[in-house]
C-alpha cells in the first residue's frame, strides 16, 4: 500500500496559537525537570542525598521515558492527544505533591520523580506532535525551531522561579509554581490540541505515516538520529545537571549566583533554537550543521581544563550555549528531513525520543563516577568531549546517508 502524505489535517493558514502550546507544553515539561538543578544544593544539604541518589532523581524521567515513549507514540497516534494531556496534569500534580509532603524520604522522592516522568514522556511526545501539525508546510521549520526551544524556556523560568529562594535556602515555592503552572497550561494545551492535533483515526487514511509503513532507508536515518539525540542528550544533560554543583565546588561561588551563571547557556541554547529554524530554512545542510555544532560542544569539553577564569569561562559558555542551541533544532527537525514535513507524526518522534531518553538517563548519573575516576573536575571534560565528537561523526553518517537514498531516488 501506498504511503499516505498527506497533512493530518488541511487548513489555509498556520495556527501560532497551536504552535505557541506546543512550545508551552514542551516548556512545562521541562520545567518540572529542571526545576531540579536549581534547588540541588540545598536539597543536598538539608537532605544528604548523595550526588549518585541526587543523579538518580533526574534519570528517573528517563528510564520511564524509555519505558513508555513507545508506547504513548502509538497511542497518540492512535487515540488523540486531549485525554493524555489530562493524564499528564494528573502525574505531573501528584508527583510534586508527594515531594512537597516527605521531601526526606528517598523512595518517596523516586516515586514522585517517576510519576512526574509519566507525566513528562506524555508531553515529550504531545508536544513536537501539536507544534508541527499546527503549522503549514512552509512553516514547519520554524515550528520546529521554536519547539526546539523547550529545554532552554523550561530551565530559564526553573532559574527565574528559583532565584529569589534559594538564597533563603528555600525550595518548596519552585514546586508549588510548577503546580500552577502545570493546570494553565495544559488547560490552554487541551484546547489546542481539539483543533489542531492530529485527530483520532481508526485507519491509516490521513495523517502522519505509521511505522509499519516507513522504508528500511527511513527507519535506519531516524535509529540515526536517535543515537546522536542520545550522545548529544548524554553530554548535555550531564553539564545542565550538575553545572550548578561544579560552579560552587571548582570555582567558589554561592549558590544565588551560580544560578546566574548557569542562565548564560540556556538564554543562548533558547535564543539559537530559534535561530536555527531560519539557517535551516535559509538552505544550511541540517547533517552539516549538526556535525559542526556537536564537534564545538566537544571541543568546549576537551578544554574545560582551560577555563579557569571568568574572561575564558564565559568564553566556553557562549561556544557552548550557541553550539548546543543549533544543534537541538537540528535533531528536533530531523525526523522531517528523513520523512518528508507531513509524515513526522507520533511514530516518528517515539523512536528519536527514545534516543533522547536514552542520554537523558546515562548523563546525569554517568557524571558523578567519571568525577569519582578522574580525580576531580578537570578529568570529566575528555570524557564528554569524546561522546560529542562521537555524536559529530554520527551526525555526517547522516548526512551520508540521505545523500546515497536521494541519489537512489
Amino acid at each position: 500500500m501506498a504511503a499516505n502524505h498527506s497533512r493530518p489535517y488541511p487548513r489555509r493558514q498556520t495556527s501560532w496559537f497551536g504552535v505557541a502550546l506546543g512550545l508551552g507544553l514542551g516548556t512545562l515539561a521541562a520545567y518540572h525537570l529542571f526545576k531540579l538543578p536549581p534547588a540541588l544544593p540545598i536539597l543536598l544539604e538539608l537532605y544528604d542525598y548523595g550526588m549518585v541518589t541526587a543523579g538518580g532523581f533526574m534519570s528517573v524521567y528517563a528510564i520511564i521515558g524509555l519505558l513508555t515513549s513507545a508506547f504513548f507514540g502509538t497511542r497518540l497516534q492512535r487515540y488523540g492527544m486531549p485525554r493524555f494531556l489530562i493524564s499528564a496534569a494528573a502525574l505531573l500534580i501528584t508527583g510534586s505533591s508527594i515531594t512537597l509532603a516527605v521531601p526526606a524520604i528517598i523512595p518517596a522522592m523516586f516515586v514522585a520523580r517517576g510519576l512526574e516522568g509519566l507525566g513528562f514522556a506524555i508531553l515529550a511526545v504531545c508536544a513536537p506532535v501539536l507544534a508541527t501539525a499546527s503549522a503549514q508546510d512552509r512553516h514547519k521549520t520554524i515550528a520546529i525551531a521554536l519547539f526546539a526551544a523547550w529545554i532552554p524556556a523550561g530551565q530559564l523560568i526553573a532559574m527565574g522561579v528559583a532565584q529569589p529562594f534559594v538564597g533563603q535556602t528555600e525550595w518548596r515555592p519552585i514546586w508549588w509554581t510548577g503546580i500552577a503552572f502545570t493546570l494553565i497550561v495544559i488547560g490552554l494545551g487541551w484546547l489546542a490540541a481539539r483543533r489542531h492535533a492530529p485527530r483520532r483515526a481508526a485507519s491509516n487514511a490521513g495523517g502522519p505515516m505509521p511505522l509499519k509503513n516507513f522504508s528500511r532507508t527511513e527507519r535506519r536515518a531516524l535509529v540515526l538520529v536517535a543515537t546522536i539525540f542520545m550522545l548529544w542528550s548524554t553530554e548535555i544533560f550531564a553539564m545542565l545537571t550538575w553545572m550548578p554543583i561544579f560552579l560552587i565546588e571548582a570555582r567558589g561561588f554561592a549558590p544565588k549566583a551560580t544560578i546566574l551563571v548557569y542562565a548564560v547557556p540556556s538564554i543562548l541554547i533558547f535564543f539559537f533554537c530559534v535561530a536555527g529554524g531560519f539557517v535551516l530554512r535559509a538552505g544550511v545542510p541540517l547533517p552539516l550543521l549538526l556535525a559542526v555544532t556537536l564537534a564545538l560542544q566537544g571541543a568546549v569539553w576537551l578544554a574545560l581544563p582551560c577555563l579557569g577564569d571568568a574572561a575564558t569561562g564565559l568564553a566556553g559558555l557562549i561556544v557552548f550555549g550557541t553550539a548546543a542551541g543549533l544543534s537541538a533544532t537540528c535533531l528536533f527537525a530531523a525526523p522531517a528531513l528523513v520523512l518528508g514535513a507531513g509524515n513526522a507524526g507520533g511514530s516518528a518522534f517515539r523512536i528519536v525520543m527514545t534516543g533522547r531518553n536514552l542520554g537523558v538517563l546515562v548523563g546525569p548519573i554517568l557524571l558523578p563516577p567519571v568525577l569519582i575516576a578522574m580525580n576531580g573536575w578537570q578529568g570529566v571534560g575528555p570524557v564528554f568531549g569524546a561522546i560529542s565528537l562521537a555524536a559529530a561523526g554520527a551526525a555526517l553518517k547522516l548526512g551520508t546517508m540521505l545523500k546515497r537514498r536521494l541519489a537512489g531516488a
